[in-house]
């Protein structure tokens, strides 16, 4: 029994034991306090960030990606909500004090990389008066503004950067196109939606632009428009340059004799011409894309701009 405990505490005198670490956080080096970082929730990190000047660095030098947000501003609050990458927890912060709420919103913006944002800002001066003195870049792959007038649309656009794929912009609220179309992502982004918009010269203007910044094929832009018009003006604009006209679409030549504009007018036996609401999509095409290569079926390109919209339609008529 005596052989056996000297044997034991020879084995245990022998032990490679490691270092015990008693460190405070300020104590830690650099490299360490990224990693921490990187594994906190975004509220931690924001409680980090509010430590001291060298910690919001290294806090807004690290990078999460959100599945989706959504930005909120009313008469009363401000709410964000966010879901983290493939998961389904619920980040939800609501403030009360609007000019509060964008101190914590400005943080997101910084460190968040989003898949999808929805953006909803109404008639708040000191709201966007936040927004325009944010001075950092908001990274999202896909945008959507709803009830947002160009105080809001532009200046949030001119702050994205170059990973946005797709915007969407709901035009219920005032909204005028020529702004917007100056701003670079816009020019270069692929995909771009105006829903509800209550003007006619938005069709015209788009193309305009791709002609002059020689837009790539397969660059897409369409429209939901509540008034009469846009198509004509379209082809009243473009009347040098016609390919080809119908009663659904007009082609139209570019500067570039590889690349053609074509726009389409969503009519079928639902959507006729009488409609009140008028879809259209206007893509850049190859020049060498013969008319029978044409998509006929316009009520699936329709129903990814307005989900439901046949049924809500059907229901309404029955």
């Amino acid at each position: 029994m005596s052989f056996d405990i000297d044997k034991l505490a020879e084995k245990t005198k022998n032990l490679s034991i490691g270092p015990v670490y008693d460190t405070n956080w300020c104590d830690m080096p650099a490299e360490i306090k990224l990693k921490c970082i990187g594994k906190m929730e975004l509220s931690e990190r924001l409680s980090v960030r509010c430590t001291a000047k060298a910690e919001r660095s290294l806090v807004e030098s690290q990078k999460v990606k959100f599945q989706y947000g959504n930005i909120r501003v009313t008469s009363m609050f401000l709410d964000a909500s966010l879901i983290p990458k493939y998961q389904d927890k619920i980040a939800f912060r609501k403030f009360g004090n609007v000019n509060k709420g964008f101190e914590c919103l400005k943080f997101i913006w910084k460190v968040v990389v989003f898949e999808n944002l929805a953006i909803k800002i109404r008639d708040r001066a000191d709201a966007k008066e936040e927004i325009m003195s944010y001075t950092g870049k908001i990274s999202a792959k896909n945008i959507e503004f709803d009830f947002c007038d160009n105080d809001v649309v532009v200046p949030i656009l001119q702050k994205m950067d170059n990973s946005v794929e797709s915007i969407t912009v709901n035009a219920e609220a005032d909204l005028a196109v020529d702004e917007i179309l100056e701003i670079t992502q816009v020019q270069n982004v692929p995909f771009w939606q105006i829903l509800y918009y209550k003007k006619r010269d938005s069709l015209h203007k788009v193309a305009q632009m791709w002609l002059d910044k020689n837009s790539k094929v397969g660059t897409i832009f369409k429209a939901s428009v509540k008034i009469n018009g846009s198509f004509e003006e379209f082809s009243k604009h473009f009347l040098d340059c016609i390919v080809s006209k119908s009663e659904k679409r007009v082609r139209i030549s570019t500067n570039n004799p590889d690349r053609h504009i074509l726009l389409e007018r969503g009519l079928d036996d639902v959507y006729k011409m009488h409609h009140p609401l008028k879809f259209f999509r206007l893509m850049v095409i190859p020049a060498e894309m013969k008319d029978s290569e044409y998509d006929d079926n316009c009520k699936e390109w329709i129903c990814k701009m307005v989900p439901l919209t046949y049924k809500y339609f059907v229901r309404m008529i029955m």
